[in-house]
């Protein structure tokens, strides 16, 4: 059974269906013709998200929001930065073998 392209505008309804309208995740599966796990994962993504902009809530300034996102930013470059440097130390460790 291959992958079927979901529209956004599909996993916007389905979700909105189960987080607001208090559908189980059964009924929606049905209605739109989604699998339960995918349904899960995106209303899960959705809930995080939420609980995500209640934790800096209005008590934290524009600033402070900036901040707490730009710190995010550089634990993901960083990350970034550190797997690009093993690969590069695995392909040159590669191509000294090939050389030999």
């Amino acid at each position: 059974m291959g992958h079927r392209a979901i529209t956004e505008a599909v996993k916007n309804e389905a979700v909105e269906l189960v987080v607001t309208q208090g559908f189980s995740v059964t009924q929606v599966c049905q209605m739109v013709g989604v699998g339960a796990t995918a349904l899960r994962r995106w209303v899960q993504r959705v809930r995080d998200d939420q609980a995500a902009l209640k934790d800096d809530g209005p008590r934290l300034s524009a600033d402070q929001r900036r901040i707490k996102e730009l710190e995010r930013q550089v634990v993901t470059l960083q990350s970034e930065r550190d797997l690009l440097k093993k690969s590069v130390a695995f392909f040159v460790k590669e191509t000294d073998r090939s050389w030999k």
